[in-house]
């Protein structure tokens, strides 16, 4: 019998769930008590790890009994306290899970144009608060095609109408207080672009954390491609969904780096089920030895940005 590690006693205890929601809770009341601005992008936390957790039981993303898809989701949302005030951030984290939880509700549904409206409509909501979410759609839609096998024409007027749906309760709301000016102004906000790979405006805790997740994401994706052959047709195509999403995000970074805050929030819904995957379901000596210097990792930079919040 294979002897089981401390990575593998925590992945697979029912109990994880239960020491982390409350411990990250904890972080973010600490900081809603030093400024009521963290209010509602704590709830806005709450809902990402609720839909998190029903995307990683709908779909079982691991084939072993684990929460770490929610827990891994949960860590590395607490990592940076300096986010915490920003509203607009965490909307876009919510609109990130909540596009996957809904569009993998339509796995290999070609006529499916409900999940799909739902799904694109997070992305319209999303691009209404940060414009350059835009830049993701042809991303979006070849996961739809490639790894959700859902692409239709149906299916792909119900994306286009669910991106533009809030835009036309924006303009009503424009019209009324006659601001159309705002409108035009959101989307020259696309032709905005500074200089690629200058990361001279991030702040040292910010990249911390940043790589500290570009780095979960890396380990996630190797393990996959290692791994994936001992996983069912339909679970590769959600994690290849995922590492299209975080090849997506860090490309975008790396051109355009001044959009550092908003791609983290991307970066933190693409890897945590990456991570998640590999915490679970590894079980080597040499694993465990990283999955003990990642905690430690994460336990430092979190008490790092929480001191300086």
């Amino acid at each position: 019998m294979q002897k089981k590690r401390i990575q593998n006693k925590i992945s697979e205890s029912r109990w994880t769930t239960s020491f982390v929601l409350p411990i990250s809770f904890l972080v973010w009341t600490l900081a809603a008590y030093r400024n009521i601005a963290v209010i509602l992008p704590t709830v806005c936390m709450l809902l990402s790890t609720f839909l998190m957790m029903r995307l990683n039981h709908n779909n079982g993303l691991i084939r072993i009994y684990s929460r770490m898809v929610s827990c891994s989701f949960l860590v590395l949302a607490t990592l940076d306290a300096t986010r915490f005030t920003s509203l607009s951030q965490a909307i876009v984290m919510l609109g990130g899970v909540g596009f996957f939880t809904s569009a993998f509700m339509a796995y290999q549904k070609s006529v499916s144009p409900g999940y799909i409206f739902y799904a694109f409509l997070c992305v319209g909501i999303s691009s209404i608060i940060w414009t350059q979410v835009i830049f993701f759609l042809p991303i979006l839609w070849i996961i739809m095609s490639a790894n959700l096998l859902a692409m239709s024409g149906r299916n792909f007027v119900a994306s286009i109408l669910g991106l533009l749906a809030p835009y036309w309760f924006l303009l009503i709301y424009l019209g009324i207080t006659n601001n159309l000016k705002w409108f035009v102004a959101h989307f020259n906000k696309l032709l905005e672009f500074t200089q690629p790979f200058n990361f001279s405006a991030i702040p040292i805790h910010q990249a911390l954390s940043l790589g500290f997740i570009i780095l979960c994401s890396i380990i996630g994706i190797v393990h996959y491609l290692r791994q994936r052959r001992n996983d069912s047709i339909r679970t590769r195509l959600f994690c290849q969904a995922f590492i299209n999403g975080d090849i997506a995000a860090i490309v975008f970074l790396l051109l355009q780096p001044q959009h550092a805050n908003y791609i983290q929030s991307i970066l933190i819904v693409c890897t945590a089920p990456l991570l998640g995957h590999f915490c679970a379901l590894t079980k080597t000596r040499f694993t465990n030895w990283i999955f003990c210097t990642l905690g430690i990792s994460c336990i430092i930079i979190t008490l790092y940005n929480i001191w300086i919040f």
